[in-house]
């Protein structure tokens, strides 16, 4: 893939600009990726032909939240092939990024890429989120994981003093929502909609709780 390509989508729909630098990482990122799921389950192998669109553009567009801007410690759980912990950590090196799985076929495709691409800002703990020691980060994020009430309670013990919880749902996510306020009465959420850059209309939300 060439991510010099790509530039001007994610500047323009995400307001995010890539360094020469950003943009081969990225480029080894995904030659690395597609080796890898040739011989260890990933992703499928519909989903590969839109990994840009359907992964990357997903994981990236957490930049459209203004407050993304202000976090300095992100805890992704549940990070699976690394969206979007290894995204995120290749586009902002000054945030320290934690990636959590309990797979561990995932979990050494992420070791690998770490060392590959001299990752520092990337930690990786394979464990299950609520087996882990308190992490204080500054947000939590997850995407294709559960619902949102499930993994809300499982990770929220990691959440530091003014900590945010974010998820990556689709646009059917009143549902979970309206479960997590009967749970959590007084709960408030934050919902920033974009769209994938498809063909088709496909619709993502980012749902964070206030």
């Amino acid at each position: 893939m060439n991510f010099k390509e790509k530039k001007d989508i994610l500047l323009e729909k995400l307001n995010i600009s890539l360094s020469d630098k950003q943009i081969e990482k990225l480029e080894k990122w995904y030659e690395n990726f597609i080796n890898y799921n040739s011989h260890t389950n990933l992703m499928s192998k519909g989903d590969i032909e839109v990994l840009f669109e359907k992964h990357v553009f997903d994981s990236l567009a957490i930049n459209l939240w203004k407050d993304f801007k202000n976090i300095k410690t992100v805890l992704d759980v549940g990070t699976g092939g690394g969206f979007p912990s290894v995204i995120l950590t290749i586009c902002y090196p000054d945030k320290k990024i934690i990636a959590n799985d309990s797979r561990i076929k995932k979990i050494n495709f992420i070791k690998e890429i770490k060392s590959m691409l001299n990752l520092d800002n990337l930690e990786i703990i394979y464990s299950r989120i609520e087996e882990t020691n308190p992490l204080n980060v500054d947000l939590i994020v997850s995407r294709a994981v559960g619902k949102m009430l499930d993994v809300y309670k499982l990770s929220k013990k990691h959440l530091g003093k003014n900590g945010k919880f974010l998820i990556y749902k689709s646009k059917s996510a009143k549902e979970e929502i309206e479960a997590f306020k009967k749970e959590y009465r007084g709960s408030d959420f934050e919902i920033i909609g974009y769209s994938l850059p498809l063909k088709e209309n496909y619709e993502r939300n980012l749902v964070i709780l206030k």
